[in-house]
């Protein structure tokens, strides 16, 4: 078993002291100022200002990232706001579509973007068993997402690969 496929049979506190385990505790809070929260002022509004505290943060690879959503999801905090699906945005918005541009050959040109691909080009395998596990918790949004299809660089090899796959696990529910 992979270590993904390990982190996709955990809970979300499982993963989380998994991840840091794996690459210690975050030192600093991600924000000191209490009306900037995550990553955009809307979720800060929403959002309790503890979800930004170093205790609450892990150190995690982009795939890695992707599975912490996933487990958002499937194992939501019990005094969540009930209007708001949490998890989802982070993966349809930004997660997804830049793993489909990862996968599909994408070459960024800043160095830190580099080693983000670096750390998980080897997980293609991975990271379609995480689009399984999406598939199979019925998330209602498009997994066929990607910021650069409008440039026409996406891959379709990897789109047929993500066609097929959602159109197998839907007719196996």
């Amino acid at each position: 078993m992979t270590e993904i496929e390990k982190l996709l049979e955990m809970n979300y506190e499982y993963v989380c002291d998994y991840l840091k385990n794996k690459y210690g505790n975050v030192p600093k809070d991600y924000f000191v100022d209490k009306t900037i929260l995550l990553s955009t002022p809307e979720w800060a509004r929403i959002s309790p200002f503890n979800y930004q505290k170093a205790d609450r943060l892990v150190y995690c690879n982009l795939l890695e990232h992707l599975v912490l959503h996933i487990k958002i999801f499937e194992y939501p905090y019990p005094n969540k706001n009930p209007m708001m699906a949490v998890g989802v945005g982070g993966i349809f918005e930004f997660i997804v579509p830049e793993l489909n541009d990862i996968y599909s050959g994408i070459q960024y040109k800043q160095p830190w973007k580099q080693k983000v691909i670096e750390n998980i080009i080897s997980l293609k395998t991975e990271y379609f068993k995480c689009i399984k596990k999406i598939i199979e918790l019925n998330f209602p949004y498009s997994l066929l997402n990607s910021f650069n299809t409008k440039y026409g660089l996406w891959n379709n090899e990897i789109y047929e690969q993500l066609k097929k796959l959602i159109y197998f696990q839907k007719k196996l529910l």
